[in-house]
């Protein structure tokens, strides 16, 4: 049976433990009974003067334990592309395969993705290309190199006889984040690299998804309208909440938040027990529109949460 690993980058800001890098080196994986895919997605790039980011993967890995009371015998290679990828054309859930490998059954216990910072960058709308040996460029801090990342991850993600699908989501919001974020006193125009991963098993996670319009439910949709996707407590102040992810509505007014955290997992912690999806909908600069929350939102596994038609005042 075929199992496959996507490797999906989402713009999605983590609140909760933050990914960090390691020495670790991975090992081959011995043939097993079926193949293993790597795939890569993306959620819309929030910032207006960016035109593409190009990470360039190495390889993808993972931990796996026979079973759930088991321990993990290092790490095996899930994919190895050696190639760049413009995650910024990536949304609303699509994919880029980056590669397949025989994986046996067990329990994925961890996962970690390699990029090589030096054959990595982002363009700008002007036509700018920021790297790391560029003015503006990257910070890639102590990153630099050919960081391994390790992926935060909220539960087991069982790989079956029956095959699985795990996708690995790559916080590219706030992986590149501009200057301003780190020092308001910055006038650099280029970004600062932030390291942040989860995995998940895309068969246990679900979608939010919705309009954005002006005025009416019949008005003119918002284009960039910019979205967050909170966890928290309604009853509490905003500023309580956790920030999960971010979106930004496209021509149509439209977006969707991919590969989000079924409500049961957080339902199942008592810090979180009180808690359920708020999306807030932010207009474009200048557009003299107001602000929208949607709270009270819950995500079931394979299964899309729509909002409706969002309308901003």
């Amino acid at each position: 049976m075929r199992r496959i690993i996507r490797l999906a980058t989402l713009i999605a800001g983590i609140s909760l433990p933050a990914a960090t890098c390691s020495d670790g080196s991975p090992h081959s994986v011995a043939p097993g009974a079926g193949a293993t895919h790597t795939l890569l997605t993306d959620d819309p790039f929030p910032y207006y003067r960016v035109a593409r980011v190009d990470l360039f993967i190495v390889s993808v890995s993972a931990s796996i334990a026979p079973d759930t009371a088991g321990s993990a015998n290092g790490f095996v290679i899930l994919a190895t592309p050696n190639r760049s990828v413009n995650v910024l054309a990536l949304q609303n859930g699509l994919t880029d395969e980056l590669g397949s490998v025989d994986l046996r059954s067990g329990v994925i216990t961890a996962v970690r993705l390699v990029i090589d910072t030096d054959l990595s960058s982002i363009t700008l709308k002007n036509g700018a290309v920021l790297k790391g040996n560029t003015t503006p460029g990257i910070a890639w801090q102590s990153s630099a190199g050919r960081p391994v990342l390790n992926a935060i991850n909220f539960e087991q993600m069982q790989v079956p006889d029956t095959g699985a699908t795990v996708v690995v989501v790559v916080d590219v919001g706030k992986m590149f984040m501009p200057s301003q974020y780190v020092d308001s006193t910055s006038t650099d125009s280029g970004f600062v690299f932030l390291p942040e991963l989860r995995a998940a098993d895309a068969t246990r996670t679900g979608s939010i998804t919705g309009t954005v319009r002006a005025h009416t439910s019949t008005g003119s949709a918002v284009e960039d309208a910019s979205l967050q996707l909170y966890l928290g407590d309604p009853s509490n102040p905003e500023n309580t909440w956790s920030v999960l992810g971010t979106a930004k509505a496209d021509a149509n007014g439209a977006f969707k938040f991919s590969y989000v955290t079924r409500s049961a997992v957080w339902a199942a912690m008592p810090a979180h027990a009180r808690d359920t999806y708020i999306v807030s909908v932010d207009p474009p600069v200048g557009s003299g529109l107001g602000r929208k929350l949607v709270p009270n939102l819950s995500v079931t596994a394979g299964a899309e949460t729509a909002t409706g038609t969002i309308v901003l005042p």
